[in-house]
This record gives structure tokens, C-alpha cells and sequence, in this order.
């Protein structure tokens, strides 16, 4: 059977034949604003900025962002320059190829903690490839589910899915999102689910934040903590932050990058080394994990923020403990038996956070939306973590 059969489990369906649409989600079905697809279908070189600034166009070809339309992992268009995260979101496990595009002559500004500002007309595109075997990745061994588009247009962030056919060569706009049922093998073990691309309201749960009062859309990954490190580009390795500025697309950078405190990297790999990991580098390792995987919403300016639970890389566990869940009754939840506590010391097991972390259930899972497998790794590291804690929550 080939992968991308073993992937969609399809027999003689299309992609078309099996997608159930949610029926949130705003836009027009055919994936254009107010019926303009004349700009959509404009031909000509390089990217369609006229229909990424005014058009939520059917078909991601239609905005000439990659050389190859069917590839959307490798040769941007342009100036599109590809980029990585020290440690990722998680997402079932799928892999995931990210490129930004920032307009010739202006520049993303830089920030100590929150992600760059990036200027209008700057593209962020993220593409979701599914392995079959998470022992193999790489383009040849994975078959595309969805590119993520968020566009920075005059009247702010736009978030647009595009889910790829059955044959991989169109990516089609999904306003609604799509249910994919899926399989891969992991750790040898095959796991059947079904994979949820977000529709275009799900987007903000995650991307929607409260500033000064102002509700702004905004990106998440390209912070500065989550950049800081190498990336092997066609000219050699370097690091991105250093490409990016001297590329001419990102200002404000210090001189001295070892100033910056960056997240370190965390992959599914180093789960067999958490037993020689000091407490201070376990530490380190959660609260990096904790920040992108979750302080998106449970940050004073998020989505969670009504929770207490406030998860920033640079938020100090020691001088924030109660913002941790250190011995603290949950605020906005209730329901898994015999769990009062969102962190117990020294107990991962008596710890709501790693419950949660650790379950399918909707009910209960998190994060809430984004995942529909656990990441046993991640739930391995903060076990860890919780477990290396010194203190009790006893009266």
C-alpha cells in the first residue's frame, strides 16, 4: 500500500468524499471574499501580493508563495525564508515547515519577550506533513494535510487553512476546517485518529490577545527565545536571528545573542536522556515546553487568563509559584476524580497539569483544540519536571 493511501485509509474516495466540515467559520465556502477571484487568478512571477493583501483566494497556488504549487516545504518564492523552532507545538505528531515573508524593505522589530512586530504585508506560512512511520520523516516519507496561512493585512492578522487533496497537488481554502481520519506509527505502534485542521474562528482561541485592553490577532512561534539558534540554510549554518537581520527584514536585534534567554530544544529524541537531566535542566526543559505549548492561553493577556495560570519561559518558577500551579486549587475547572490540585510537588500523578496533558478526552484535554493523540514525550518531560520538585502542598 503506498503512504499516502496508508495515511487517509481511503479506498477509491476522494479527499473531497470523506472531509466533514464544521460549521463554524466565517468566509464564503469557495474560499474568496465577495466573489473577487480576478485577482486570485492573475498570472505572473513572484508572490501575488495584490491577492494576499485583498483575497482570501480558493486555492493557495493562487498566491505564487512556493516555485513548486504541490510542494509547499521547500523554494519559497521571493524572499520567503524558511525557519524553525527550538522547541515546537505539538501536533500529533505530524511535521511541521514554517517560512515567513516580510515585503522587500521593511523589517520585522525586534522584542525581548513577545513575538516581533511584524509589518503589513508580511506572510507567515506553516505546512502540517504527516509521516507514516514518526521514525522517518522527511518530505518522501509524509503526506501533506493542511498549510496555515496567517497574513498581515491593513486591517490586521488574517488566518487562513488550506487542506491539500488526497493526491497532494491542490490546497484548497477551508473557512470551516476539515476532520481527517488519519494513521501513523509511533514508538512501532500504529494509532488511527482523526486529525482536525482549526477553522478560521478556532484560530483565534490561540491567536487572540488582550493588549492594553485591545483585542489584537497575533502570531505565536517567531519570538525571539524560539529563534535563537542555528538553522541550516543552502549557504551553510547559521543563526537565524543573525540571517534574519542581516538579510535586511528584522531590526532591533543586541549585539549579543548569548543575552537573549532562549528556550532550549526539547524533541521527541531526548525523552530517553530525562533520567540524566539535572532539576535545574529539567526545569529549564518544562517551562519551554510549558511556554509553547500552552502560555499562548494561560498568560495574563490570553485566552486561560481567568485560570491563574500564567506559563511564560521567562515567568520565574521560584519567584511565581502560585502562577504555576504550585499547590493551587484549579479556578475554571473541574472533573478529573480524586485532582484538586493543578500542581503537586514532588507528584506528577496528584497534579492536574500533567493529567491533562495526558488525556484524549475533550472534556479534559489539553491544549483544548490542536491535538487528538498525546505526546508522551512531552508528558514524560513535565512528569519529570513535577516530579523533581522540592516541597508539599500538607497544611
Amino acid at each position: 500500500m503506498t503512504l499516502k493511501k496508508t495515511n487517509y485509509l481511503l479506498t477509491g474516495l476522494s479527499l473531497a468524499g470523506f472531509l466533514l466540515l464544521t460549521a463554524c467559520g466565517g468566509g464564503d465556502d469557495d474560499g474568496t471574499t465577495g466573489g473577487a477571484t480576478d485577482v486570485c487568478e492573475t498570472a505572473g512571477e513572484g508572490i501575488n501580493i495584490d491577492a494576499l493583501m485583498t483575497t482570501n483566494c480558493k486555492y493557495l497556488s493562487n498566491y505564487r508563495l512556493f516555485e513548486d504549487p504541490s510542494n509547499p516545504t521547500a523554494n519559497p518564492t521571493d524572499n520567503g525564508t524558511p525557519y524553525d523552532l527550538t522547541t515546537a507545538l505539538f501536533t500529533d505528531y505530524t511535521s511541521k515547515y514554517r517560512f515567513v515573508f516580510v515585503p522587500e524593505g521593511k523589517k520585522a522589530q525586534y522584542s525581548t519577550n513577545e513575538v516581533f512586530e511584524f509589518p503589513v504585508g508580511t506572510v507567515i506560512t506553516k505546512t502540517f506533513a504527516l509521516p507514516a512511520d514518526t521514525a522517518f520523516r522527511g518530505r518522501e516519507n509524509e503526506t501533506l494535510l493542511e498549510t496555515r496561512l496567517l497574513i498581515h493585512r491593513e486591517s490586521g492578522w488574517t488566518a487562513l487553512p488550506y487542506v491539500w487533496n488526497a493526491s497532494a497537488t491542490i490546497a484548497e481554502f477551508k473557512s470551516a476546517g476539515a476532520f481527517l481520519p488519519v494513521s501513523l506509527v509511533h514508538n512501532g505502534e500504529q494509532q488511527d485518529f482523526t486529525y482536525e485542521v482549526p477553522d478560521t474562528n478556532m484560530c483565534k482561541q490561540c491567536h487572540q490577545f488582550d493588549v492594553a485592553g485591545t483585542s489584537r490577532f497575533m502570531p505565536i512561534g517567531p519570538k525571539a527565545r524560539l529563534l535563537n539558534r542555528p538553522y541550516d540554510y543552502p549557504q551553510g549554518s547559521e543563526n537565524q536571528l543573525t540571517y534574519w537581520q542581516t538579510a535586511g527584514f528584522l531590526e532591533g536585534l543586541p549585539a549579543d545573542l548569548t543575552s537573549i534567554d532562549t528556550i532550549p530544544a526539547y524533541t521527541d529524541a531526548d525523552a530517553q536522556l530525562l533520567p540524566t537531566k539535572t532539576d535545574d535542566e529539567l526545569m529549564d526543559l518544562a517551562k519551554g515546553y510549558l511556554d509553547i505549548n500552552c502560555a499562548h492561553c494561560h498568560r495574563p493577556e490570553g485566552g486561560a487568563s481567568n485560570t491563574g495560570l500564567n506559563l511564560e519561559y521567562w515567568r520565574s518558577y521560584n519567584d511565581h509559584k502560585p502562577q504555576h500551579g504550585y499547590c493551587k486549587e484549579p479556578v475554571a475547572y473541574r472533573g478529573s476524580d480524586g485532582l484538586n490540585v493543578d500542581l503537586v510537588p514532588g507528584d506528577a500523578e496528584s497534579s492536574i497539569l500533567h493529567y491533562r496533558i495526558n488525556t484524549t478526552q475533550p472534556r479534559h484535554r489539553m491544549p483544548e483544540i490542536g491535538r487528538a493523540l498525546v505526546h508522551e514525550e512531552g508528558v514524560a518531560l513535565v512528569a519529570s519536571w513535577i516530579d523533581s520538585l522540592p516541597g508539599s502542598c500538607t497544611p
